[in-house]
């Protein structure tokens, strides 16, 4: 009995680990320029990477009064799972907010905000999410998987049962 319950949490626990990015839709994974981090050098394109892929996508920025900074049409890179918008390169220090709105292929939409700091003497410059080769790791994963599917063989309830022959 014990060795069912210990099978069925490993089991459990390793189907909640990916089902949970499948029901993500639209959740975000890494954001370029991160939200309240402060950046220096040129700023001038908002990159977000999701877990799924997206349909459409609009980002917008503004300062921290709530002036709209101009920013070019929202693409789709990297599978149509990076959304890029790219303005020209900030100059002013100050605060910046971030929205973007989505669309998953299922019509879940979402719109999220953030905040994040441009200061030009700042050593912490942006990262693009679209050269990197950053994401979930397949192989990673493949290899637990495989691990999982072993270990689920070998203590599958009933596999070590010995029946008793006839004499």
């Amino acid at each position: 009995m014990r060795l069912r319950l210990s099978f069925f949490l490993l089991l459990v626990a390793t189907s909640a680990a990916f089902i949970a990015p499948l029901g993500a839709h639209t959740e975000v994974w890494q954001r370029s320029p991160d939200m309240g981090l402060e950046y220096g050098g040129t700023v001038d394109r908002v990159q977000i990477s999701f877990f799924a892929t997206v349909e459409s996508s609009k980002i917008t920025l503004a300062d921290a009064d709530g002036t709209s900074i101009e920013v070019g049409p929202t693409t789709l890179e990297r599978g149509d799972r990076v959304a890029v918008a790219e303005f020209p390169a900030l100059t002013e220090a100050g605060a910046y907010i971030v929205t973007h709105t989505e669309l998953a292929s299922d019509g879940d939409i979402q719109t999220d905000a953030y905040q994040f700091f441009f200061n030009p003497e700042s050593d912490n410059e942006v990262i693009s999410l679209v050269d990197t080769d950053e994401g979930p790791n397949w192989v990673l994963l493949g290899v637990i998987s495989g691990v999982v599917l072993i270990l689920a063989g070998l203590f599958w309830p009933g596999r070590t049962e010995r029946h008793a022959t006839p004499s």
